[in-house]
This record gives structure tokens, sequence and C-alpha cells, in this order.
């Protein structure tokens, strides 16, 4: 399987994730980032179906706003199912401590969707992690409420920062835990685009 920094060496990634943008800069691809704004509510209740949904309503967003443009796009969501429902960004530090407490010791799925623009067509995706966390106790949450990591991110932690010492285990690509599905892209593109 060809990397996939051959098949997309430059893009726009059409959002404010610092996290994203590393992770396709640590694929050797050279990332423009240019943030959209779309609608976000959704009435769905598969996760996999909403984070699609939301990353090709952002590459929608994106088209819109910027009708010309010469290199690939990508759009990204994330979100996290967690007993019998979707898990977001916290408001607060107090939601934040609140989804870290319900999370110990327990797994949750972590569903990222995707949209790319390549070549004059749309792909467009999902793909799921399980993420298995340590017993928590009151201290090591507050240590990392501390740091501020929990700002911004789904889930209130930050796999590729501190937080990774929240978890006990991925199953899964630790990519769509970050919020970009590298392997499940990477398959999906060489598949639609080998002669």
């Amino acid at each position: 399987m060809p990397e996939l920094s051959h098949m997309l060496p430059r893009l726009i990634l059409a959002s404010q994730s610092v996290a994203r943008k590393a992770l396709l800069q640590e694929l050797g691809i050279e990332v423009a980032t240019c943030p959209t704004h779309s609608d976000e509510t959704f009435d769905m209740s598969d996760p996999a179906d909403v984070v699609a949904m939301l990353a090709r309503r952002k590459l929608q967003a994106y088209r819109k706003e910027h009708p010309s443009y010469t290199l690939p796009v990508l759009c990204c969501d994330t979100l996290i199912w967690f007993e019998g429902k979707l898990i977001g960004k916290p408001v607060d530090q107090m939601d934040a401590k609140n989804q870290l407490q319900s999370f110990s010791g327990k797994a949750q799925q972590v569903y990222s969707g995707w949209a790319l623009w390549y070549e004059n067509q749309e792909f467009c995706d999902a793909d799921r992690a399980l993420v298995w966390f340590k017993d928590l106790d009151e201290p090591a949450i507050e240590a990392y409420l501390e740091t501020r990591e929990w700002e911004g991110a789904a889930g209130s932690y930050r796999i590729q920062g501190l937080g990774k010492h929240l978890v006990d285990r991925i199953d899964g690509d630790k990519g769509t835990v970050i919020g970009l599905p590298v392997e499940q892209l990477k398959r999906i593109l060489e598949e639609k685009t080998s002669p």
C-alpha cells in the first residue's frame, strides 16, 4: 500500500484542529489550514452516520465559501459514544471532570468521520476505535484538568498529549481517536484511485 503522503502530498485541512494537522504533517503531508463553519446540529443516533454527515457538511460549506481551489480539501469530525449517548466537547471544566469521572475504568467508542474532495470526487466515511480508560482517582483527574488540555477536545482528553496517561489501551486506529482515521483514508483512496 502506498504511503498516504504519495497520494496526498499537499492538502487543505478545513479545520482548526492542531492534532489533525500535526498527524498529517507527521505523515509527510504539507498542510494548509483553513477553518470552515457549518451547522453541527444532528438528530441521527448512529454515531458513524453522524460524524460522516458532519464532516460532509463541513466540506460542502468549505466548497461554497471557496469556489476556486486546486488542492484536495479534507474535513473531519469526532464524537464519542458512551453508555448509549453521544459525547462531544465539554462546555466547561466541571463538564470535563464529569466526563472523565464517568469514563473511569470503562470503554468508550470514538468515531471519526471525514470527507475529502480529491481529483473532482468526494470521498466520505467514518471509523470507530474502542478506548479503554484506567481506573481514575480524583487526584489524577484534577491533575489532568489543570493542564487545560481538555479544552476543545471531544470527551475531555487528547490521546496524543497527556491524555494518553488516562488510557489503558486502544482497540483500533489511534488516528481515529486523534480525529483522523488515517488507515481507513489510505485504504479507501487506494481502492478508489488505483487503475
